[in-house]
């Protein structure tokens, strides 16, 4: 059979899954509860199902009640079988119910052969195929001999014969069992054997009630005197504990006085303080002294302030002194449009020298053309000439003018030019534009002298305001200092009530840490009288307790009490033993009459239980001849397997009828339990595998390993194996680790590797 396809709906924590696996080798890898184990499992549970209550509750799903999924397996014939099982718990009553099918992967058609899915397809019960094909974790190679024998005979059993002997050992078995169960647990042989049990237990209780009862009443009478002698030894270290706290309470009257006085002391000097300190109905406080330092750091601070606002005013107004052209600046700065109209006003100049010029040259020209025509007409009467001769001075008056206003025009533009130092109109421009620059500057120039002159005048505001507070609170003192002498009176004053402050607080501190003490004092003497204390230490040596510390009075004095209280409580533990043997105590005569009545009905039975053992063993002997003869051909296979695995090392193995096994090592046959753990791993799987040859007739299993070869070195894992990559089995190995994956590399390079 190979397991081709598992579909994994809900099974412990596993949900949904899907593992496809190979016709040969598959190794499975992943974490600690990672659900390896649960895939095994999986397996399992789809071949057989899933009787044992507590796999139940391990592995139906942890998010519902149910556990179901599906595996698609191909046989031998080459025919493929589709198996699906759910099985559900009810949560009220816990009752399980289970559903199984199977089909044809290919066609679909239900497949009913009355038979479990595992027993249908692999010809096996689920103990034979849990017994060799399914090796769990650590230790699991180990399997059942006796009952794996067993399930060997049932199924190399053929004859008739056989079968009627095993029915026959049925029914005599049930005699038997009637009589004495396999488990030695139950039948009438039992259950007189465990009265007699109950009997004899009796007995023997009756007998020994007797011996304790003498011995309680020993215990009892040592508890007593023990306890005598604790309660006097505690007597005497209460008298010690309570002279050592006379004289403890003593001291501490003495010191409550001392301390009192002290204290008496400590007012009388807080009163001088007060005294000298106090000025009319003031008393500096620490209030006083904070707004005496705060008005004296801010007259420092505002004072450095206005000294720095100064020397930065200085240096604003030696910069606008060294200003070039302050005169051009300063009309600049007072009209932002000047440039622009200096610029007009030149332009308007240039336009009027040109344009005066053109019409002066056009009016000579005119008059030239007037005389030129009186000239020649001057033979043409006074009609002509003289309109023609005033025209001519007309026109050369008009243009001698306008020559003059272009001569002013030009001049005033030269001095614009020269007045801004300028070569001409583009110069001109420039320089404009500097001057605006200069006059930006100059203006915040202006500005800046203007801001600093005002914060210092805020400046001396707060100043003449910190000194009124100043003024304010010397006065307090008895204080009118002038503004010359303010900061030393006030630093003066300061320093002098810090110190009164100080005083003060050392003696409130001293005073504080007093009344403490007193407190405390008068509160362990509290409902304590002073003369009682001291009539009572008058009886009392103080010298005896100089050396007694109060740590071992109260230890002492806890263990004779817990002492006294422990007897106490074990006395009457025994008076009450004592008082229910009395109570419960029985005959020990009356018992042993029943006791030998039994003894022969018990005698009677077990000779009709031996009677039925013996025939049991005479039919068992035929199946017994079977299993002897598997025995050879097992141990030979499962020898060469275990040859192999270890590398020639054990090659004699030793397997009996009931599958027990033990091998050669130094020139002796060994149980397997003396022999490493690895070892004995090695040869467990070596017979499962030979059991898988040997039972497997109809269809060869799936080999299953959940974390089979954990106990083995690398060599010896590497021989299991080679041995299973060589078969023709398929092999399923669920691991947590990468070593069966990288040892297969080298072995079988087809190997599937699957994560989960």
């Amino acid at each position: 059979m190979i397991i081709e396809k598992l579909h994994i709906t809900s099974f412990g924590q596993l949900a949904d899954a899907d593992i496809e696996l190979s016709s040969g080798t598959n190794v499975i890898e992943g974490g600690n509860e990672s659900g390896k184990s649960t895939v095994a499992a999986f397996i399992k549970f789809i071949l057989y199902g899933m009787r044992d209550p507590n796999e139940r509750r391990l592995y139906i799903n942890w998010n519902g009640a149910s556990a179901s999924g599906s595996m698609t397996a191909r046989r031998l014939d080459g025919s493929r079988v589709r198996i699906e099982r759910m099985i559900a718990v009810d949560s009220a009553s816990g009752a399980a119910r289970e559903r199984v099918s199977m089909t044809d992967a290919e066609t679909g058609v239900r497949i009913d052969c009355g038979k479990c899915p595992g027993e249908f397809l692999l010809g096996v019960p689920e103990d034979v195929f849990a017994g060799t094909a399914f090796v769990r974790q650590i230790g699991g190679a180990y399997l059942d001999g006796a009952k794996m024998s067993a399930a060997a005979e049932n199924l190399l059993f053929s004859a008739d014969e056989a079968i009627n002997t095993k029915k026959a050992a049925e029914k005599l078995d049930a005699v038997r069992r009637s009589l004495r169960h396999k488990n030695g647990k139950g039948g009438s042989l039992y259950e007189m054997e465990t009265e007699r049990a109950a009997l004899s237990a009796s007995l023997e209780d009756a007998k020994r009630a007797s011996g304790e009862l003498i011995a309680v009443e020993s215990s009892i009478a040592d508890l007593t005197a023990k306890r005598e002698t604790a309660t006097a030894r505690r007597e005497q270290t209460r008298r010690k504990i309570a002279g050592y706290e006379t004289v403890l309470n003593l001291h501490r009257f003495d010191q409550l006085n001392s301390a009192k006085d002290e204290l008496a002391a400590l007012y009388r000097k807080k009163d001088a303080i007060l005294t000298e300190g106090l000025v009319g109905s003031h008393f500096p406080d620490d209030q006083y002294i904070a707004e005496l330092r705060a008005v004296n750091d801010g007259m420092t601070a505002t004072a450095s302030s206005i000294a720095s606002i100064s020397r930065r005013l200085d240096e604003l107004r030696d910069e606008e002194t060294m200003t070039p052209d302050r005169e051009l600046c300063e009309r600049f700065a007072d009209d932002e449009a000047a440039r622009e109209e200096i610029r007009g006003e030149f332009d308007d100049l240039t336009m009027r020298k040109r344009a005066l010029g053109t019409s002066s040259i056009g009016t000579i020209l005119v008059a030239i053309i007037c005389a030129v025509l009186v000239v020649l007409n001057r033979n043409g009467g006074s009609a002509v000439v003289i309109p023609l001769s005033i025209a001519t001075a007309t026109f050369a008056v008009a243009a001698v003018i306008m020559a003059i206003v272009s001569l002013v025009a030009d001049s005033q533009s030269e001095r614009r030019l020269r007045y801004y130092g300028a070569a001409d109109r583009e110069a001109l421009a420039s320089r404009l534009d500097e001057l605006s620059l200069e006059a930006k500057n100059y203006r915040e120039l202006g500005e800046r002298i203007a801001a600093a002159e005002a914060e210092r005048y805020v400046q001396y505001s707060v100043y003449d305001d910190e000194k009124a507070e100043a003024r304010r609170l010397l006065s307090l003192r008895g204080l009118d200092p002038d503004d010359a002498e303010l900061p030393s009176v006030l630093s003066e004053t300061i320093a002098a009530c810090e110190s009164l402050r100080m005083r003060d607080d050392a003696i409130s501190s001293d005073i504080l840490r007093g009344r403490g003490e007193v407190e405390e004092l008068t509160r362990r003497l509290d409902g304590v009288s002073e003369d009682e204390v001291r009539a009572e230490a008058e009886a009392v040596n103080a010298d005896e307790f100089a050396s007694i510390s109060a740590v071992d009075l109260r230890r002492e004095r806890d263990f004779t009490e817990n002492a006294v209280t422990k007897l106490t409580e074990a006395i009457h533990a025994q008076e009450l033993r004592r008082t229910q043997l009395l109570a419960t105590r029985e005959d020990p005569a009356a018992i042993s009459v029943k006791l030998d009545a039994l003894d022969k009905k018990i005698a009677e039975e077990n000779e009709r239980y031996e009677s039925c053992v013996l025939a049991i063993d005479a039919l068992s002997a035929a199946g017994s001849d079977v299993r002897q003869s598997v025995a050879p051909h097992l141990r030979s296979l499962a020898r060469e397997y275990l040859s192999r695995v270890t590398e020639g090392k054990y090659d004699e193995l030793g397997v009996d009828a009931a599958f027990a096994m033990s091998v050669s090592a130094d020139g002796a046959y060994r149980e397997l339990d003396l022999l490493s753990a690895g070892t004995a791993d090695a040869a467990y799987l070596s017979l499962r595998l030979a059991l898988v040859k040997l039972l497997y007739r109809s269809e060869p299993p799936t080999l299953v390993f959940d974390e089979s070869l954990c106990r083995m070195d690398d060599r010896r894992a590497s021989g299991v194996l080679s041995l299973i990559a060589g078969g023709e089995l398929q092999a399923v190995f669920l691991t947590c680790q990468d070593r069966e994956a990288r040892l297969f590399a080298g072995i079988d390079p087809d190997v599937r590797i699957i994560k989960l």
